[in-house]
C-alpha cells in the first residue's frame, strides 16, 4: 500500500490514534518516509516505513500489560506454522515476499522482502561507490 492509502487506513482503524501528517516523518539522514503513531488497546505504537511510496516495514509495539510474548507467539504459529528461526530474542516466519518477526520484549514486524533486498543492494552499491571514490582520492594526493 502507498503512503496515502496507509494514512487513510490508519485514520479508519480504531486500533490507532493517527492524527494525520504531523505523524509523518523521515528517517534521520535519509529520504525514507515513515509514519509513527500511537495505538489503542493492544498496540502501544506503530511505525510504518515506506520505500518508493510503498509500505516496506510495519512495526507494532504491543502493550505488554495486556499481551504476553507466548500468547502472541502461539497466535502467529496458528496463522503461519512453526517459525523458520527461533532464538531467545525473536521468532521469524518467512516466505518469498514477506518476513514476519516477533521480537522481545513484544514487537511484531511485517517486512516486504523485495523492498528490504532492494535497500540492502542500494547500500552495497553506495559502499562500493564510496570505496572507489576513496581510492581515486588517495591516488590524487
Amino acid at each position: 500500500m502507498g503512503i496515502d492509502e496507509a494514512k487513510r487506513a490508519l485514520q479508519d482503524d480504531p486500533s490507532f490514534r493517527y492524527r494525520g501528517d504531523p505523524d509523518v516523518q523521515f528517517l534521520p539522514l535519509t529520504e525514507i518516509p515513515l509514519i509513527e503513531t500511537e495505538g489503542r488497546a493492544f498496540i502501544d505504537r506503530a511505525v510504518l516505513q515506506f520505500q518508493n511510496d510503498s509500505l516496506a516495514i510495519l512495526s507494532l509495539m504491543l502493550d505488554r500489560r495486556r499481551l504476553d510474548y507466548f500468547s502472541v507467539y502461539e497466535s502467529l504459529v496458528s496463522q503461519y506454522g512453526e517459525p523458520l528461526r527461533l532464538d531467545p530474542g525473536q521468532a521469524v516466519w518467512e516466505d518469498a515476499s514477506t518476513r514476519v518477526t516477533l521480537e522481545r520484549p513484544l514487537t511484531v514486524k511485517y517486512i516486504d522482502l523485495p523492498a528490504l533486498n532492494a535497500r540492502v543492494e542500494a547500500g552495497r552499491a553506495e559502499e562500493a561507490l564510496d570505496a572507489i571514490t576513496r581510492e581515486r582520492f588517495l591516488e590524487q594526493l
